[in-house]
C-alpha cells in the first residue's frame, strides 16, 4: 500500500530528526506531499506551511498551489496498520471496543500514539476505510459518543471558532468525540489508492463574505465536501481540515481560496482562511 493521507514519515531535515505527515491522495511521482508534525521532540501546529523548510516548497499543477514535497525514497515511511497491530495491547479498551464495532474494511492508528509520544488523555487518532458512519450514528444515539474535553479539544481551533461555536458544533460530531468518555479522532479515508496527479487546478480569485452550505450530505470523508451557495453561484466547498467536518448545513461567514478543477468551481478554507457559523 502506497502512503496516503495521514501517513507519518520519519526524517531528518538540516541535522534535525522530524516526523512528517502525509497530506491528501495526489503526490507528484517520487514526492509526497507532507506537512512538519515534530521537530525532534517539539509537536508542531498541523498545516502550517511556514515550518516547512523553504527548499521543499514546489509548486504542483495537481494541486494547484506550493506545498511542502518530500523524497519519499529518503524518508523512513511509518505504516499505520503496523502501528496498530504494535500499539494494540496498550489502546484503551474503549477504543479497541469503538474499533469492533465499527469493524471498518481497513485500519491504521496515526498521530501520537502511532509515534509513542501520547500523553495523558491523547486522542486515539485512526486511519479508517470502509462503511461505519451509520454505525456511529447509532452510537451516538444510544448515548456510547459524546463531547468530552471540550476545554481541551477547543484549545487546537480557538483561532476559527468561538467557544459557543466550538461548543454547538461539537453536539454533531462523530469523528472527533469521545466513546465512554475516552477522545477519539477519525480520519476516515474515500480511498487507499493514491490519485493521479494529472488534473490541472487552476487558482482563481479570494473569496470573503457570506456563503450557504445546502447539502452537506458528502462531508464524513476526507476531504470533506459540501454543496455551497456563494450569493448566486453554487461551488464545491471542499476541506482537509477536521475542523470543517460535519458541519451541519446553513450560513457562515467564511474567507475561501476559490479554484477551478475539471470544469467545478471549488472553494477552500484551509489556506489562511476560515469558516465560522453566522448567528
Amino acid at each position: 500500500m502506497m502512503p496516503i493521507e495521514g501517513w507519518a514519515l520519519r526524517t531528518r531535515v538540516a541535522g534535525t530528526e522530524e516526523v512528517w505527515v502525509v497530506r491528501g491522495y495526489r503526490h507528484p511521482e517520487g514526492y509526497l506531499v507532507a506537512t512538519p508534525y515534530l521537530r525532534g521532540a517539539r509537536r508542531l501546529t498541523p498545516y502550517d506551511l511556514s515550518l516547512a523548510p523553504p527548499w521543499t516548497l514546489r509548486w504542483v499543477d495537481c494541486i494547484g498551489r506550493t506545498v511542502p514535497l518530500l523524497d519519499w525514497r529518503d524518508a523512513e515511511l511509518l505504516d499505520p496498520e503496523r502501528a496498530l497491530k504494535v500499539r494494540r495491547g496498550e489502546l484503551p479498551a474503549e477504543v479497541l471496543e469503538l474499533l469492533d464495532v465499527l469493524s471498518p474494511e481497513w485500519a491504521g492508528l496515526t498521530g501520537s500514539w502511532a509515534l509513542f509520544s501520547e500523553r495523558g488523555g491523547s486522542d486515539v487518532d485512526l486511519l479508517l476505510y470502509g462503511r461505519f458512519r451509520e454505525a456511529l450514528r447509532e452510537l451516538r444515539e444510544e448515548g456510547l459518543i459524546a463531547p468530552c474535553q471540550v476545554e481541551e479539544r477547543y484549545k487546537k481551533v480557538k483561532d476559527k471558532f468561538s467557544p459557543e461555536d466550538h461548543a454547538d458544533l461539537s453536539r454533531h460530531r462523530l469523528l472527533d468525540s469521545c466513546y465512554k468518555g475516552k477522545p477519539y479522532t477519525i480520519r476516515a479515508l474515500r480511498t487507499l489508492e493514491p490519485e493521479p496527479c494529472s488534473v490541472r487546478v487552476e487558482y482563481l480569485q479570494e473569496y470573503e463574505g457570506e456563503v450557504e452550505l445546502v447539502d452537506a450530505s458528502d462531508s464524513f470523508f476526507l476531504p470533506a465536501r459540501y454543496v455551497a451557495r456563494l450569493g448566486t453561484q453554487e461551488v464545491i466547498l471542499e476541506s482537509w481540515h477536521s475542523r470543517y467536518a460535519e458541519l451541519p448545513p446553513g450560513r457562515y461567514r467564511a474567507s475561501l481560496r476559490l479554484s477551478l478543477e475539471g470544469g467545478q468551481v471549488k472553494a477552500s478554507p484551509d489556506i489562511n482562511g476560515y469558516l465560522r457559523p453566522l448567528r
